[in-house]
């Protein structure tokens, strides 16, 4: 690691149930506007909620023929194209970077839906469909394809698929290829469209709420489901600033751990989170105390929300109960593959507005989280020099990823 080498964001892309662009998103989360409705894109009658937060501007439909794209691309484009033109970029100025230029983006669902489509479509006794041709199974893989032919990205490309702690997964390697003088400039982000397959997963696990997603509250009783996609620029500080390009914030430091506990359910002695989280504050030696905000990954399921201020307390200590905590999965539902970008987004921006957004849900805390400084309701104006966000996934996986304000 080249310690000289900083990184910092100079470009953002939302698509969120509550915001079609990253400038109505943030506003929509600072004043406690959700996403997460009843609606009628998906046939909820079997399942444990009605509730769904959905992306509005795109159809639902995934695949509606073999020659359309998926809803995965489509999501991605929209935001992709937001972050590189947020950034001063074009998809030429990204080309020119030649190997210097990566890729880092995570998703779930990308790709899959292509495969599901075609083993649900009704076949005939040769074994095919008219509208499931085997042959676009060839395009399995069209998801980082795509991307990487919309950006211009010439260098490395990476995928990362550790479930719902892929998108701070894929941003922390983008700050990694940076630091370690592999790369000048990486696009990355996270996409995840809403898909059956996973509303029937989480129903058969009874995680779904029916009632709407409050984490952290007394009444909690499960997560929401919703689809989103962010995307952003990371480059070189020293690059960045030269050419005069605006700073959302500076990547301080990356997490990424394993508690190795169980397939769905975290580990209650909090082993990975509490690790992920401090490796990414050592990996500048940050002081505890100057870290003002913590984005939580707050599902609104009891075990992760207890997991997760358990595991603020052992690596904060007293100090744990002073920090603004928020979930903003209150707004924008748990979007899986594309929750840590969402979140890695609204952690960016809030550095760089000084405004912390709240848990729109929260009015009465469970009892053992009653004493930490949990934001409602609407933003709080405050000074914000680092900020932490969380995200910790099935099979054990927790990524945290530590942001601050650019000098």
């Amino acid at each position: 690691m080249d310690k000289n080498r900083k990184v910092v964001i100079t470009g953002i892309g939302v698509i969120a149930p509550n915001g079609n662009t990253k400038d109505d998103f943030f506003c929509a989360i600072c004043d406690g506007k959700t996403g997460i409705k009843v609606q009628d894109a998906v046939n909820m009658a079997p399942y444990r909620s009605d509730y769904i937060a959905q992306a509005k501007n795109i159809g639902f439909e995934p695949l509606d023929s073999p020659d359309d794209e998926e809803r995965t691309i489509q999501l991605a484009y929209t935001a992709l194209d937001e972050a590189v033109n947020d950034s001063g970029l074009s998809s030429k100025d990204i080309s020119e970077f030649g190997i210097r230029c990566s890729l880092s983006i995570s998703t779930s669902l990308g790709g899959n839906l292509r495969l599901m489509k075609y083993v649900s479509e009704e076949k005939d006794k040769s074994g095919y469909s008219e509208e499931a041709n085997p042959l676009w199974l060839t395009d399995l893989h069209l998801y980082t394809r795509k991307i990487l032919e919309r950006s211009g990205v010439k260098g490395m490309s990476f995928t990362t698929n550790s479930a719902c702690a892929a998108g701070t997964a894929a941003a922390g390697t983008a700050y990694e290829l940076i630091v370690n003088d592999r790369a000048d400039l990486v696009v990355c982000g996270g996409c995840d469209p809403l898909a059956e397959f996973s509303i029937a997963g989480f129903n058969i696990l009874k995680a779904m709420s029916p009632t709407g997603c409050r984490p952290f509250s007394e009444d909690r009783d499960g997560m929401i489901l919703g689809e989103a996609a962010a995307f952003f620029i990371f480059e070189e500080k020293e690059r960045a600033l030269k050419r005069g390009a605006h700073c959302y914030a500076e990547v301080i430091g990356y997490g990424l751990s394993n508690d190795a506990y169980h397939i769905t359910s975290p580990d209650p002695n909090s082993g990975g989170a509490i690790r992920s989280m401090n490796i990414a504050i050592d990996r500048n030696n940050i002081d505890r105390s100057k870290i003002d905000y913590i984005n939580a990954h707050g599902t609104g399921t009891i075990l992760n929300d207890r997991m997760e201020i358990n595991a603020v307390d052992k690596v904060f200590g007293d100090y744990g109960k002073k920090i603004m905590i928020s979930s903003t999965k209150s707004m924008t539902g748990h979007c899986l593959g594309a929750a840590g970008s969402v979140e890695v987004a609204v952690t960016a921006m809030t550095i760089d507005k000084q405004a912390a957004p709240p848990t729109i849900s929260l009015v009465n805390p469970e009892d053992k989280f009653k004493n930490y400084n949990f934001v409602k309701g609407k933003a709080l104006p405050s000074k914000i020099k680092y900020a932490l966000s969380n995200s910790f996934a099935f099979a054990g996986n927790s990524a945290s990823i530590l942001l601050g304000r650019v000098n």
